[in-house]
């Protein structure tokens, strides 16, 4: 293959993620592309000296390792890019293009996968992600205009986290918003796996739900074998949590809130079910 063209690409970037490349070339007179993402250590910020452990949400190698794993959905319905090579820190996938996938159809299929996949045990998948990130986050809700009911949410982080740990685990995306969703032909392809882990059935639509404003839980639970009451506790807890936080960061930083995104954190809590005991 004669590549022509390298084109840095600036989305898809995680915590360890160097740079991203689209290479474009011929084979055998025909067009080819592919992605080549290049990891690093993080060394800088709040999670620089826990991310150092395997366990660790920003584990720096964890992509590599999880595109050589056989870990990652393959399809029918959801797989990850095709990987073509892993050599070293760098790995070389399929460019999947800039298609958008349905939410709707993602909800559905990432719960077949996550209801036939099995719950590994691999010491570089990540811990509980969003109880990581936690750990290292105070927030004062006295210095942004957010709306009280996001600070007592917050204030019930504890309570909301001990209802989230009781739901069962499973084999998680960590970072399943719209932005990473690509629809090829009849499939969904998901991009970037750093953040590879267990964690409460639910959580990853709470990622998809904050990008969209819209409840996946329905579209969910067509695919799963899940009881709803579970799933919809571990959405409905980690929303809250991500939520509040990312509100307090916009707010800090000032950067506008979308219309109406505080209120769908909030609303997204009062549709929790009692689990049965």
């Amino acid at each position: 293959m004669e590549i022509w063209t390298e084109e840095p690409l600036a989305g898809g970037a995680g915590a360890a993620t160097g740079a991203v490349t689209r290479l474009t070339g011929r084979v055998r007179g025909h067009p080819v592309a592919l992605i080549r993402k290049e990891f690093r250590p993080v060394t800088t910020g709040r999670h620089a000296a826990a991310a150092q452990d395997p366990r660790h949400w920003a584990y720096w190698r964890r992509e590599a390792l999880a595109y050589a794993s056989g870990l990652l959905p393959a399809g029918p319905g959801l797989r990850a890019p095709r990987c073509y090579g892993v050599a070293g820190d760098v790995v070389y996938l399929e460019d999947a293009g800039t298609a958008p996938e349905s939410a709707a159809v993602a909800a559905r299929r990432l719960a077949r996968w996550q209801s036939a996949a099995p719950v590994p045990d691999r010491p570089w998948l990540a811990g509980d992600q969003l109880v990581q990130r936690l750990a290292v986050t105070d927030l004062d809700w006295r210095a942004v205009g957010a709306d009280p009911r996001l600070a007592a949410l917050w204030a019930r982080r504890g309570e909301l986290l001990a209802a989230r740990a009781a739901v069962p685990r499973v084999l998680s995306h960590g970072d399943f918003h719209l932005g990473q969703l690509r629809a090829v032909g009849d499939t969904t392809v998901v991009l970037d796996w750093a953040t590879l882990g267990l964690g409460p059935v639910g959580a990853d639509l709470a990622q998809l739900a904050l990008s969209t404003l819209r409840d996946p839980v329905p579209d969910y639970l067509a695919g799963s074998r899940f009881a709803p009451a579970a799933v919809r506790t571990g959405y409905a807890t980690t929303l809250a949590l991500t939520g509040a936080s990312r509100v307090h960061w916009m707010l800090s930083a000032g950067v506008p809130v979308p219309a109406g995104y505080q209120e769908f954190v909030v609303a997204q809590v009062c549709t929790m079910q009692p689990q049965p005991s």
